[in-house]
């Protein structure tokens, strides 16, 4: 009789041993399948105070300088942001001299190749022609700009064009499309009624005069 006792006790001694195996597993099964699901959408490396150059074949094509760049490398979609803003200086294959952005905040697609620009947006093309703008994204690989804010285009001959709703165009903004626009442009002589343009060359069409600036409603496409 003391011996069945004795082998109870060891069977209710086991059963608890194999219980407390079972929950320390399933407690490891899910220790396991949380680390499964932690977040890696962190800046796994910051540079400060950079100043980074870009080459392709021994010549130099971009130099972007920035306070602080955070890049988030371990993420499916990896992307780079300039939360103290950028300056970037590029180079076209068809000019030697340089295009230039800026922009307080600024955020990069580094699959796409996609640029987004925040406050106090100013880019320069090669030609020395302006654009300004609050914010402005950049598809750097297909080399358009776009943008649904306010923009104004300033040109060296003293031609400024304002779009309301925004624009699209190449990334030099040459060529583009503006929504809902007006502007000055120096001529000498007046034109009457409205005149619209998708390229910004054509203005060089008309000749040029330190006479009084000639007010026209550039009305190419309104924004729904």
């Amino acid at each position: 009789m003391r011996q069945f006792k004795l082998s109870g006790i060891y069977l209710i001694k086991a059963a608890l041993f194999i219980g407390a195996a079972l929950v320390f597993h399933a407690c490891e099964e899910s220790k396991t399948g949380d680390l499964g699901e932690i977040n890696r959408n962190f800046a796994d490396r910051t540079t400060i105070n950079a100043d980074v150059i870009y080459k392709d074949s021994g010549i130099v094509k971009v130099n972007l300088k920035a306070p602080i760049i955070e890049e988030y490398t371990l993420i499916d979609s990896p992307y780079t942001i300039m939360r103290k803003g950028l300056d970037l200086t590029f180079w076209s294959a068809e000019s030697k001299k340089p295009n230039y952005l800026r922009a307080d905040w600024a955020k990069i697609d580094d699959k796409r190749n996609f640029y987004e620009g925040r406050g106090n947006i100013v880019m320069i093309n090669n030609d020395g022609d302006t654009l300004r703008t609050e914010k402005i994204f950049w598809d750097k690989q297909n080399r358009k700009i776009y943008t649904r804010d306010t923009v104004i285009i300033s040109r060296l001959d003293g031609t400024k064009i304002t779009s309301d709703y925004g624009m699209e165009g190449t990334e030099d903004f040459r060529e583009f499309t503006f929504f809902q626009n007006h502007g000055v442009i120096n001529a000498d002589r007046k034109s009457n009624g409205n005149s619209s343009t998708s390229n910004i060359n054509d203005l060089d069409k008309l000749p040029t005069t330190d006479k009084k600036p000639v007010y026209l409603d550039l009305k190419e496409k309104d924004s729904q």
